[in-house]
């Protein structure tokens, strides 16, 4: 019977839970019982031991340990607390979606094959740098996602005081949100103006110019469009009702 330890000090999280999960999320009855606060005992039989522990190391370490490493490249970023707390959630959601696998079983398997101690943060941060690198990929999206949109909400508030500024143009506008995607733009003399889904700008500029005192939302899209109905409302303070 062959014997791995497992050791992390950089993440706090109950390594023996979430391994034994992995394994038994593949029916595996691989032995796992703690040594110290932190270090696990692998108990192995065989081969077939050996190849259910890295395949679950491997999971834990992408889809559990990921989430200490994604949060570590955040709280490095010069942004203010309630900014890293927005990027860190689409940056996991990033890493997960890609569903990449980096080869990491099969590195587990050829450090186990000459040593019988793996440290958690140090497999990552040198054995790892594929993994590593793929979510900085993600932290970086995820952060310009962030301060695109953030850059977007104060363009709809600058928009919003121009508009309470300026007299009403005509009374009433209905817009249409299809569920295809695109808009169809409706004045009170019935002039409609049919828009791509990628022209949503184009929309809120049109209303801008346009001035209407009401807009009536049909929103059609099955809440794809939820973004740009809670434009309008910023954009148009009290003349904005949606319908669904």
């Amino acid at each position: 019977m062959a014997t791995r330890h497992i050791s992390t000090k950089a993440y706090d999280v109950d390594v023996s839970r979430l391994l034994s999960r992995r394994l038994g999320e593949h029916g595996h009855t691989v032995r796992v019982e703690n040594e110290t606060d932190n270090t696990l005992r692998v108990q192995l039989r065989s081969q077939e031991d050996m190849h259910a522990l890295c395949s679950a190391l491997a999971e834990l370490l992408l889809k559990d340990i990921s989430h200490f490493e994604l949060a570590r490249m955040v709280d490095k970023l010069p942004l203010t607390l309630t900014q890293k707390q927005r990027v860190l959630p689409e940056a996991i959601k990033q890493s997960r979606s890609a569903q990449l696998d980096f080869g990491v079983a099969r590195t587990l398997k050829a450090h186990f094959q000459e040593y019988d101690a793996l440290n958690l943060e140090g497999f990552v941060r040198f054995r790892m740098r594929d993994a590593l690198s793929h979510w900085e990929v993600c932290v970086d999206r995820a952060t310009e996602e962030m301060l695109l949109e953030e850059e977007y909400l104060e363009l709809m508030h600058l928009l919003g005081a121009f508009v309470s500024l300026q007299p009403t143009r005509i009374k009433e506008v209905s817009l249409c949100l299809n569920a295809d995607g695109s808009y169809t733009l409706t004045d009170d003399s019935n002039v409609r103006i049919e828009y791509d889904p990628d022209c949503r700008d184009g929309i809120i500029s049109a209303l801008v110019g346009l001035a209407p005192e009401r807009i009536t939302v049909y929103d059609l899209s099955g809440g794809k469009n939820e973004d740009l109905s809670a434009a309008l409302k910023q954009v148009f303070a009290g003349r904005v009702r949606v319908y669904r």
